[in-house]
């Protein structure tokens, strides 16, 4: 990444800061509160802000980057537009409360329309229970549906506070070190400047924000994206890895994807809507324990980073069907420590 667009990052940074007060002050006005209910982890009506205030100036920057003329990053203009969707996807939830398979239709639109045109989608099992190369419709079809559900597992992580942006910044990091991509370099640079500024206001008291649906389904978006792009085997991301590469980006996702997957199962083992709200989500389940939001989110990302160091240190050692026991191990028992350990 060449030094103009890191003499951006304090204007960036800059933008974010005022976004954040403005929009904490006005958030009352356009509706975009989260006002306390049976689900609620907090008391109060609290501005849910911090998600435009990260991606507005992110996206503007998104718009004057063709005039900097720099190869070195090229973010396809389909980035930007689905970004810039679901962010008012999820602008409209934080105001309206829309439904949870209206927005899944509209996710679906948006990953497949992305799939369409960045040609990115999983072609290959790179072996995984002997199976390689994958019909391209079947292919196809299995990216929307993982683009979507990545979108909703983020969503459904922001729970707690700094529990959705820390594990999704996790995420960005790993893949970002795994690609060597300079664009996954750009996204972790200036979204971690911007997830930094907004969790100061997300941890205080008196100036709290919360990172609302525009935020969520924003993160959720550009993980989808730098999941497609590095499963592709287009791309050439796998070469170097001692490990199948479904199982890194499984991994590098991390508690989104194992909380929401249990969830959803519970749902519907109980005749419910998997979209249903509800307190069923590990982080729930902590603070019903007695765990500040602060503890309950450190925790979780510690077990996150556990996990990825077990299956570094086990991953050339084992074969597939042995990855799968170790880490449904781990998350078993860390689901039971959980569970049933009192605060």
């Amino acid at each position: 990444m060449s030094l103009v667009y890191f003499m951006l990052i304090p204007i960036y940074a800059c933008l974010v800061f005022l976004f954040l007060n403005i929009l904490r002050k006005q958030g009352h006005r356009f509706g975009l509160i989260d006002i306390f209910n049976s689900r609620s982890s907090h008391t109060g009506a609290i501005p849910r802000v911090g998600g435009l205030a990260v991606f507005l100036p992110f996206l503007i920057l998104g718009f004057i980057l063709p005039t900097i003329n720099n190869p070195s990053i090229r973010l396809d203009w389909t980035f930007w537009v689905g970004l810039l969707s679901m962010v008012i996807l999820g602008s409209f939830d934080d105001r309206l409360d829309l439904s949870g398979k209206l927005k899944f239709l509209i996710q679906l639109v948006v990953g497949f329309s992305y799939i369409f045109i960045t040609g990115d989608y999983i072609d290959t099992l790179y072996g995984l229970f002997g199976v390689f190369d994958l019909p391209d419709w079947f292919g196809i079809l299995i990216s929307g549906l993982t683009i979507a559900f990545i979108i909703n597992a983020v969503n459904l992580s922001d729970g707690i506070d700094g529990l959705s942006a820390g594990t999704t910044m996790i995420s960005i990091f790993v893949f970002t070190i795994l690609t060597g991509s300079s664009e996954n370099l750009f996204i972790l640079t200036f979204i971690g400047a911007g997830i930094a500024i907004f969790l100061r206001f997300n941890l205080s008291q008196y100036r709290k924000v919360f990172l609302g649906d525009a935020g969520s389904l924003g993160l959720g978006f550009i993980l989808a994206t730098l999941v497609m792009d590095f499963l592709y085997s287009g791309n050439n991301h796998f070469k170097h890895l001692n490990m199948n590469p479904h199982f890194i980006a499984i991994l590098a996702l991390g508690y989104p994807i194992a909380d929401t997957s249990r969830v959803f199962v519970l749902r519907v083992f109980n005749g419910e809507s998997p979209f249903k709200a509800d307190r069923r989500h590990l982080h729930h389940i902590l603070l019903d324990k007695g765990y500040s939001h602060i503890v309950a989110t450190v925790f979780i990302l510690l077990c996150v980073c556990l996990v990825l160091i077990v299956n570094k240190i086990t991953a050339p050692l084992i074969n597939d069907w042995f990855t799968i026991l170790v880490n449904c191990g781990l998350i078993l028992g860390i689901h039971l420590i959980m569970k049933f350990r009192s605060r």
